[in-house]
């Protein structure tokens, strides 16, 4: 049995936009899953880390007044 020409037309007009080969799903998954862990997990360092100091919050944790408050150490000895 041979198909149309009509009905031929019209199973290869339905195709969509976009021709990925189903053997990339997998992999367009596993990368959405890394993509989506890796900024779930520096959103989660940045904004709930205390030892680091990316804003201003807490300055006295820099330690700079510990070392301006000691100038003997560094002072040179005449």
């Amino acid at each position: 049995m041979r198909p149309t020409s009509l009905l031929l037309n019209a199973a290869k007009k339905q195709k969509s936009g976009f021709d990925i080969p189903v053997e990339l799903t997998p992999l367009f998954v596993a990368m959405g899953v890394a993509v989506s862990s890796a900024c779930w997990f520096t959103y989660k360092k940045f904004r709930w880390d205390e030892s680091l100091r990316v804003g201003r919050k807490n300055p006295d944790r820099s330690g700079l007044k510990t070392i301006l408050e000691e100038p003997e150490k560094f002072e040179k000895k005449e």
